[in-house]
């Protein structure tokens, strides 16, 4: 049966009773599983996961993913020792479903590292809890600290191959050498840079994908720190994906929400649905943004600027006046990038106009930056009104309700420079 037919099968079974599964897997260096502990009574270790704690996720630069997890631990395997689960233990989550013809569906949730360990003795039992994150915790100090010294990228670099480069450091030297990568899952990423160019401060034209200045981390920095400078640079974003891939996406093809992909659509009438709650955010809403860069040797300074103009648009300059915002990124040295950032954070800025929050029943193919549906019935027409995804939180147990954290989507209003 195609993977697209079961995807269907799933999707229905969403929408009535259903027997929910959870599984972890432990991996080896290389990314094989080592073992696994899942809803399989034949599994002789399935029956030391506890399904309990929760999954959630937060759109942002940087960590998005975390979770908790519980183990029996009466005969000290799962615990947090050298010869047991140790430093740098990797743990993938999967949830999903039995489909109504038997079959276990389960998708992934992430690859994580464990944080922080917790052990709990009481009469008769004995668990081990993990809190857990996205492999950008092996980038931002949590398991390897800081740089020992600073870590340089030079202009003209290519930005997403030093992104990689980053990637490929050893794990127990800093060296580039080859071997024991941090992660050694090849990082998404995006082709949108690969045939534009950007106008410099000083005059220079150079392609979008390389560094136009000399990167140098502080002494102190992170290999997070790293990819964020780089990631500056071309005002992407960056983060672990669900199957535990970085993946670094471009702003400037996240302006309109229109077209991206629908993940579910609620109606009052649906079981899934438990509620939404609205909450205006007045005081975050900016319809004028000014973006100041760098400033070059013959003082001419990047900048660029965004308004929102459209009349269609509930925050635009004509509807509650000019509420403008100014943003100093020293980094950007073309008015390219400048107006590039200022598109993308007055989209933003006027979407912030709502937050969303829905509940509803468990559901394990959401994801971060696409779209969930809402109509709403209370309305004259009965309008059906966009949300992205902006995190959820979920139980990893087979009881209790989702939450979906969403930001209205107002479609974006026509940006003027």
């Amino acid at each position: 049966m195609g993977a697209q037919n079961l995807f269907q099968q799933y999707l229905k079974a969403l929408r009535g009773n259903f027997t929910k599964l959870a599984k972890i897997e432990f991996l080896n260096p290389n990314g094989n599983v080592a073992f696994a502990l899942d809803n399989n009574p034949l599994n002789k270790r399935s029956g030391a996961f506890i399904q309990k704690g929760t999954i959630s996720c937060n759109l942002q630069n940087g960590r998005r993913r975390q979770a908790d997890i519980t183990l029996i631990n009466l005969d000290q395997e799962y615990e947090f020792a050298v010869n047991h689960i140790w430093f740098g233990q990797q743990i993938r989550l999967s949830e999903g479903l039995i489909l109504p013809d038997g079959t276990e569906y389960y998708i992934p949730q992430g690859i994580f590292e464990i944080e922080s360990p917790k052990e709990s003795l009481k009469p008769g039992q004995r668990t081990v809890t993990y809190s857990l994150a996205d492999k950008w915790s092996n980038l931002d100090g949590t398991h390897f600290g800081n740089l020992e010294d600073v870590y340089k990228v030079t202009a003209g670099t290519n930005i997403l191959a030093a992104i990689a480069s980053i990637l490929k450091l050893d794990r127990y030297t800093m060296e580039n050498n080859g071997q024991n990568p941090i992660d050694a899952e090849a990082p998404l990423f995006t082709n949108y840079y690969n045939d534009k160019t950007q106008t410099l401060t000083d005059g220079t034209v150079v392609p979008f994908v390389e560094a136009p200045y000399d990167f140098i981390s502080q002494s102190t920095g992170t290999a997070a720190s790293v990819v964020l400078g780089l990631v500056e640079m071309v005002a992407g974003d960056v983060g672990y994906n669900q199957t535990g891939r970085l993946v670094v996406n471009p702003s400037q093809d996240d302006i309109g929400d229109q077209d991206k992909p629908i993940l579910w659509d609620f109606t009052e009438n649906d079981n899934s649905f438990l509620g939404a709650d609205y909450s205006p955010k007045p005081a975050e809403v900016y319809n004028d943004v000014i973006v100041v860069g760098a400033t070059s040797d013959t003082n001419a300074t990047a900048k660029g600027r965004a308004q929102n103009n459209d009349p269609t648009s509930a925050t635009c300059i004509s509807r509650i006046g000019r509420k403008t915002i100014r943003l100093e990124v020293p980094n950007y040295y073309s008015d390219t990038i400048c107006q590039d950032y200022a598109n993308w954070m007055l989209k933003r800025y006027s979407t912030l106009s709502q937050e969303v929050t829905v509940s509803c029943t468990q559901m394990f193919h959401i994801v971060e930056n696409q779209l969930i549906t809402l109509q709403r019935s209370d309305k004259a027409g009965s309008p059906i009104e966009r949300h992205v995804v902006q995190g959820f939180s979920r139980p990893i147990g087979q009881t209790g309700t989702m939450t979906i954290n969403c930001i209205s989507v107002n479609d974006i209003p026509a940006i003027s420079a």
